[in-house]
């Protein structure tokens, strides 16, 4: 049997191919649409409504995922067949009403968003909520299946056909309708950024076709005596949920209405939040990490947490995300010329570039914070995960009120850095009391300080030459990369020479 650590790595590789390929395939969007939409106000629409739709997200499957996990497999007489069906009926049921809600009610909320005349955007948002939301107890149990083939084949068949209609729809179909005039039907100009939600629309009503095993069969149940456990452990998950949004996106909200006018030159709030949206983006190689490692991670924590060495094994997984994290966060950080000179395709959007390493530590201290998370879930304490939720909310909340006016986006990251900072402090303090895992952060630390001047030294050199700047700091990046493979790996050897010596 492999190692539980390999075990994690594969599984992690496995979910985080198909997310990564997932992403990569998304990720050709932002060239797209930043060049598409020459008006940076446009991107700030998309940016805007789909924070709404990630904080909608939470609400339609209120931490069921979760709890599916925890009670799947346990020995109270409950079978795994009937906690699915009990999960699965009770995210069908909030997710149908909620849903019915935004569709009856979706030309008022656009209004109120101040959208007017998007209405039809607010319909296909909530429908395609709703199918997030009846996918997501399928996609639970192919985790918890150790299937993750199936699950990658779902996840980008999906996506793939999201940026395919997305390039259809936005570039191909408005050259075609010219020299073939039938298509005039298909095309009306004034929808422009609609395509974008409609190909999203279309991408995501194949899933439920290519989950029908797991969803042919399902019979609708909601035993009490199942659901009740499961509602008391799943709502402060939920509760952490809306917090987590709340650390993740609020400021895309808050940035209309908190930056000043001509607080960039010459740029509204809307476009100053579109090329913040856009910027946003380029963090997405740590939300790769972060989300594979979810995916594999919650699943093995739980499965792993009678054993023995339980502790020291999750001690080793902190370690190593972290250290692949900070690899991360230097290697973005140091060829943002580069990488927005292939993503960001309109310069316009450049505006908030020097945002993205802030906003990457942001994302690797959220990532410490998931690892560190880990011990109220596996001792049923996660109403400190609510309260840690709700203090971070109010520092990102306080935070961002406070420091948007006065610095920008930068505010908004700053408040990001603080908030899980105090998160991840918070979580580790009372860990230790209730969970001790003999964590050793020092070396990561060691690493981080050093990468955080690589970023800084690699900021000040002056290359006029952008193929030379360009080639200079991918070395930066790479010799960095090989120094921290080196030391991992004698590190490595030291260890194992230690446990083989005889006592």
């Amino acid at each position: 049997m492999a190692h539980p650590l390999k075990q994690l790595a594969g599984q992690t590789a496995l979910y985080g191919g198909s997310t990564i390929v997932g992403r990569i395939l998304t990720y050709v969007l932002v060239p797209l649409h930043t060049s598409v939409f020459d008006d940076t106000a446009q991107y700030g629409e998309i940016t805007e409504l789909y924070t709404y739709v990630a904080f909608f997200n939470i609400l339609y499957t209120f931490g069921m995922e979760t709890a599916f996990f925890r009670f799947v497999s346990q020995q109270d007489g409950t079978s795994d067949e009937e906690t699915y069906r009990t999960a699965f009926t009770a995210v069908f049921l909030i997710s149908t009403l909620s849903s019915a809600v935004l569709l009856i009610n979706a030309d008022a909320i656009a209004a109120l968003l101040g959208y007017a005349g998007i209405g039809y955007i607010i319909r296909w948002l909530a429908i395609i909520l709703w199918v997030d939301a009846i996918v997501a107890i399928p996609f639970a149990r192919l985790r918890i299946e150790n299937r993750p083939l199936r699950f990658a084949i779902t996840k980008v068949a999906a996506i793939s056909l999201t940026v395919f209609l997305n390039f259809f729809l936005l570039l191909w179909l408005p050259k075609l309708r010219l020299s073939y005039a039938w298509l005039e039907v298909f095309y009306q100009s004034d929808v422009s950024v609609g395509y974008v939600f409609l190909a999203n629309l279309i991408g995501n009503a194949i899933i439920p076709m290519l989950l029908w095993p797991y969803l042919k069969d399902i019979r609708f149940r909601l035993s009490w005596r199942t659901f009740q456990p499961m509602l008391w452990y799943a709502f402060p998950i939920f509760i952490m949920g809306i917090g987590g949004m709340v650390n993740e996106n609020i400021e895309k909200l808050l940035l209309n209405d908190l930056l000043p006018l001509n607080f960039y030159p010459n740029t509204t709030p809307q476009e100053a939040l579109g090329a913040y949206g856009a910027c946003f983006k380029l963090t997405v190689f740590m939300t790769l990490a972060i989300q594979a490692f979810r995916y594999a991670g919650e699943p093995f924590f739980f499965s792993n947490a009678k054993n023995r060495e339980s502790p020291a094994l999750f001690a080793q997984i902190m370690h190593y995300f972290t250290v692949f994290s900070i690899l991360i966060l230097v290697g973005v950080s140091v060829n943002l010329t580069l990488i927005s000179a292939l993503f960001l395709r309109n310069e316009d959007y450049w505006t908030a570039l020097y945002v993205v390493p802030f906003l990457l530590m942001a994302k690797l201290l959220a990532g410490i914070y998931i690892n560190l998370s880990i011990w109220f879930k596996l001792t049923d304490k996660t109403y400190f995960g609510t309260i840690i939720s709700v203090v971070g909310a109010i520092i990102t909340l306080g935070g961002n009120v406070l420091l948007i006016p006065m610095l920008g986006y930068l505010g908004s990251a700053l408040a990001s850095i603080g908030c899980y900072l105090v998160m991840c402090l918070v979580c580790y303090y009372y860990g230790r009391k209730y969970y001790p895992i003999p964590y050793n952060f020092a070396p990561t630390l060691g690493y981080l300080l050093v990468g955080l001047l690589v970023i800084y030294g690699a900021s000040q050199l002056a290359l006029t030459n952008v193929l030379i700047g360009n080639v200079v700091n991918v070395g930066i990046s790479l010799v960095f990369a090989i120094a921290i493979f080196f030391i991992e790996k004698n590190q490595l050897q030291q260890q194992r020479k230690n446990v083989s010596k005889p006592n």
